[in-house]
């Protein structure tokens, strides 16, 4: 039986998981279902952009010790995220404060008072039901489910509670695209000696104490003594043998239902580059736009000037948009555009230099954007932490315990922790 540590996925976690192990001088082998790295990150090179633009993962959410340590590592740099937030309602500009105002700092007192979590949506029913916390909870509402990609019935107040605490700390995007980190990675892991396979989708994992053989949808198989899965959440909870989904044999129920006891959503990314930054005559340090649009959440690259702007369309608003035809979205986009900006279509449509929409539910292998902690979420995790028989291993952004939830850092640290833990044994 070959002694390789088998890893399915060379997303963040995979790739980090391969390098902690390789450096320790274990035989590796990743299998990767695309024919890419980087899972959740992919940085377009062309698509008609004159630079590189983020179809997913974008941001580096403030001082994350393993991402900046990798990207010193790397060389690679990084800039900070500057600009303000606004909030645009039927083409009126204003400021939008949502962490420092009195219902928000009402809000968080109160979350900070449960003696028991609940779900956020009971939560905003239960203590903010009165009508004058109409446009507070609107916004909570509108924040949580669009930047946690969080379902309110389900969604777990102390742990929005604890995440909102940290909010306002500094953001950086890496310079020429998130990639650069995940091909440094890959890069790594190869001088190391790793094995990586590409367009290598697997189906089935037989497996018992000892010894994992995985077959694949091409007929390619792979054996090895220990397993790390770090697919998305949203593919393990796919039904066993359903499409782009994992079979275990012998099953692990315990395991699927603690994956489907965890919270996952999805996210559409659109990138609009244009010939020039109209935008900048509403006000030059724009950051962030938050509109009642169709597609309602924008982002500008303040402060280095490029003329990109970025939709970021969840919960509702998702849902509606992929309803809608290619011609349909775009037309949809520019609607949106030319409301908040003020601004004729006809002028936008002259101005468009390039255009992409990034649907990640589409995408087979991922299958959404990321995790949100609902509650029971903590008892869920600590069940996938735990290695199966010495043998089977999970790792990702949902399984990871830490402040830095949902993001890069949390699968990086993620993949170094199951690394450790099979470094540690005899």
């Amino acid at each position: 039986m070959d002694k390789s540590l088998l890893v399915i996925g060379a997303g963040a976690a995979g790739l980090m998981a391969a390098y902690e192990l390789s450096g320790a001088g274990l035989p590796v082998t990743i299998v990767e279902a695309a024919d890419r790295p980087g899972g959740r990150i992919l940085t377009l090179q062309d698509n008609g952009f004159s630079f590189p633009v983020e179809a997913g993962a974008e941001f580096v959410h403030g001082s994350l010790p393993i991402t900046l340590g990798l990207l010193k590592l790397a060389d690679i740099a990084h800039r900070p995220v500057k600009g303000k937030m606004v909030r645009v309602r039927k083409g009126e500009w204003g400021r939008e404060d949502l962490f420092s105002d009195d219902g928000w700092s009402e809000l968080m007192a109160k979350m900070g008072e449960l003696p028991g979590d609940m779900p956020l949506g009971d939560f905003l029913d239960t203590y903010f039901a009165e009508d004058r916390y109409a446009l507070l909870c609107n916004a909570v509402r509108g924040f949580a489910e669009g930047y946690d990609l969080a379902d309110l019935s389900r969604a777990s107040t102390l742990a929005l509670y604890q995440e909102w605490q940290e909010e306002g700390q500094g953001e950086f995007r890496v310079e020429g695209g998130y990639s650069r980190l995940i091909h440094y990675l890959e890069q790594q892991c190869l001088s190391r000696g790793c094995k990586i396979h590409y367009r290598a989708p697997v189906q089935e994992v037989r497996w018992q104490k000892g010894a994992v053989e995985l077959r694949c949808a091409d007929g390619q198989t792979f054996f090895g003594s220990k397993l790390i899965t770090t697919v998305s959440l949203g593919v393990l909870q796919l039904a066993a043998g359903a499409s782009g989904g994992l079979r275990f044999a012998p099953d692990i129920p315990a395991y699927r239902e603690a994956a489907l006891a965890m919270g996952y959503g999805s996210v559409i990314k659109v990138l609009m580059e244009f010939k020039s930054s109209f935008w900048e005559k509403k006000g030059k340090d724009t950051g962030f736009i938050l509109s009642d649009e169709a597609v309602p959440t924008w982002w500008t690259q303040h402060p280095d000037g490029s003329r990109l702007l970025t939709a970021w369309i969840a919960a509702t608003a998702m849902r509606n948009f992929r309803a809608l035809d290619e011609q349909t979205r775009l037309k949809t986009c520019m609607d949106s555009l030319a409301t908040i900006f003020g601004v004729n279509v006809d002028f936008l449509k002259g101005e468009l230099a390039a255009y992409h929409v990034h649907d990640w539910m589409d995408e087979p292998y991922v299958r959404g954007g990321y995790s949100y902690e609902t509650v029971g979420s903590g008892t869920a995790r600590a069940l996938l932490r735990q290695p199966l028989e010495d043998t089977l291993f999970f790792a990702g952004e949902a399984l990871y315990e830490g402040p830095a939830l949902a993001t890069v850092e949390a699968a990086l640290d993620s993949g170094r922790d199951v690394a450790d833990k099979i470094n540690a044994r005899p």
